[in-house]
Formats: structure tokens, C-alpha cells, sequence
């Protein structure tokens, strides 16, 4: 893996019957209109809101499906905040994953 993949719940979903969307995912959504171009460099994986789901487990392990999840294709680039699975890291706070990809790609990260 080469690209940083982000990985957010769709919206919306529907959970007992109610529709919702999660609002750390709609903060992503929201900084990935402010700054179309990180779109040019990580991949976005919208996924349906049931678990398991297969593509983060393999990546981040089964304990870590929870949404927003930005998986970081160079380790070596990780910040200080990082979590790990298996030798791979992934950030899954928003605010993290915004200033990572501010950083990282140029735009606007979120206001402190």
C-alpha cells in the first residue's frame, strides 16, 4: 500500500430503523470540500454503515472499524498520534486525520 486510504461511513445510513450520519465523518466530507485536491492523492473509501467490514480489517485489524480511519501508506510519515496494527498506522480522530492531510498535501487544516 502506497496511498493513504480514508475511510468513512456513507451517508446516510440507517441503524434501528432511523436514518443518521456520523458527524466525524461529515467534519471529513467538510475538509475534503475545502480542499478538493487531497482527492488527487489519497484514495476515499466511502463504505455502508453494517460491519464487519472486510477491506479495514485486513488493513487495521477487526478492533479498528470505527469511522473516520485515515490508514497511512508510509509508515515512516506517521505522526506522533498514530495508532498501529501490525506495523501499519492509521489515524482515527478527525481533527488528527485533517492536520495529517494538511500537512501532508498543502490546504487548510482545522482551526486549533
Amino acid at each position: 500500500m502506497q496511498r493513504d486510504i480514508l475511510f468513512l461511513l456513507s451517508a446516510p445510513f440507517e441503524d434501528h430503523g432511523q436514518p443518521w450520519f456520523c458527524a466525524s465523518c461529515a467534519m471529513m466530507e467538510g475538509a475534503l470540500l475545502a480542499n478538493a485536491h487531497w482527492g488527487d492523492s489519497i484514495e476515499v473509501c466511502r463504505m455502508a454503515y453494517p460491519r464487519p467490514r472486510q477491506e479495514m480489517i485486513a488493513l487495521i485489524g477487526e478492533a479498528n472499524q470505527g469511522m473516520p480511519a485515515l490508514v497511512l501508506g508510509d509508515a515512516s510519515k506517521a505522526p506522533a498520534e498514530a495508532k498501529q496494527h501490525e506495523g501499519r498506522c492509521f489515524l482515527d480522530e478527525p481533527k488528527a486525520i485533517a492536520r495529517y492531510l494538511a500537512a501532508a498535501y498543502g490546504g487548510a487544516g482545522p482551526h486549533p
